[in-house]
């Protein structure tokens, strides 16, 4: 249970704070891209301040929710995914300028939500969403900004993309790895198969930040290695523009979809004021919530699925609908029709 005067402090903040609206529509799209680590190094990682460790969804780079633990370690807060994934290890200030320049908090505070039991607390903390119930250090440097003076040296890890800028071979060993995979399989199941393989988005593309895209004319589906950083980001780049061609193909489901969904309220989250994208997101977003439930091998209740739809709006009704599909006609959740509803 968190201190009544941290949580009023909180919702001040919150209603006080305007949000900058970012310059283009890329938002978590921009990953850096580092060749080696940055910060400190292991051994000082190993030595720093430690906090208790508490449990978090995490929102990655704009991908869905990943349950797990964060702790802080010095200057930055490690997140351990639960089931799978790469420790990820954010830096909790930044500084311009030399050594010793002023300290800036990382992180601020995006939305407090009402939980079954404790308030939730979501919190932009560089390319990621953390969404909690215990805000611990989080929520102190939104209260009280000027703590950061008193954290240990920051830390983080190295960000590698899949192929390395300019390596079209790579790339495209990638993608044709990607056509082939298993996962590909089940969401052709969902959303149908393009006629073409997968390719590689254009140097264009590329430039424009573009992590893949759907070509109507040649039915076909681009990705780009060399601009994304992660397997679960490749993954969730296919579903979302199989997502885009699907919505193509059934202009009635997609009007009805849209007219029920809510706007993005992060103006750093991909399809922010951009209905079209947010409905293509929507369906991605449905495509993991329920592959996770059925990995997981039990139903997952509401109140998972009400964190996806608190980072995208419409997922769901895009799950519900998902659901009647028959690639999903044995889902633990077509039968569980009670998991889908919305909070009371």
């Amino acid at each position: 249970m968190m201190r009544r005067p941290l949580l009023l402090l909180l919702v001040a903040v919150l209603l006080t704070t305007f949000v900058e609206e970012p310059a283009g529509p890329d938002g978590y799209r921009t990953v850096a891209v580092e060749r080696e680590a940055v910060g400190a190094d292991s051994a000082a990682a190993e030595t720093a301040s430690s906090s208790a460790i508490t449990g978090a969804l995490v929102s990655l780079a704009g991908l869905p929710p990943v349950s797990g633990s964060l702790e802080q370690s010095g200057g930055s807060l490690v997140f351990r995914p639960a089931d799978e994934g790469a420790m990820a290890v954010f830096p909790l200030f930044r500084t311009y300028g030399p050594s010793g320049a002023t300290r800036h908090p990382a992180v601020s505070l995006l939305e407090v939500a009402n939980g079954r039991e404790d308030p939730i607390f979501l919190f932009h903390l560089g390319a990621a969403v953390v969404e909690t119930s215990v805000p611990g250090i989080l929520g102190e440097l939104v209260a009280e900004p000027a703590r950061v003076e008193e954290l240990g040296t920051p830390w983080t890890t190295g960000t590698l993309t899949l192929a390395a800028p300019g390596d079209l071979p790579a790339a495209y060993r990638i993608a044709q790895e990607l056509y082939l995979s298993r996962y590909a399989d089940s969401v052709f199941s969902v959303f149908g198969r393009p006629e073409r393989p997968i390719g590689v988005v254009s140097a264009r593309g590329e430039r424009a930040g573009r992590l893949g895209e759907y070509l109507a004319g040649r039915d076909s589906i681009a990705v780009s290695p060399s601009y994304i950083t992660s397997r679960a980001q490749l993954r969730h780049t296919l579903a979302h523009e199989l997502a885009h061609r699907w919505l193509r193909d059934h202009p009635q489901s997609a009007e009805a979809l849209k007219a029920a969904m809510a706007p993005i309220r992060d103006p750093l989250r991909y399809g922010f004021r951009d209905p079209d994208e947010q409905l293509a997101e929507s369906l991605a977003f449905a495509v993991h919530f329920l592959d996770a439930s059925r990995r997981s091998g039990r139903p997952a209740g509401p109140a998972l699925l009400e964190s996806y739809e608190r980072l995208v709006p419409g997922t769901r009704n895009a799950a519900s609908l998902l659901l009647t599909f028959p690639a999903y006609e044995q889902h633990p959740l077509a039968r569980e029709a009670w998991a889908l509803k919305g909070p009371n």
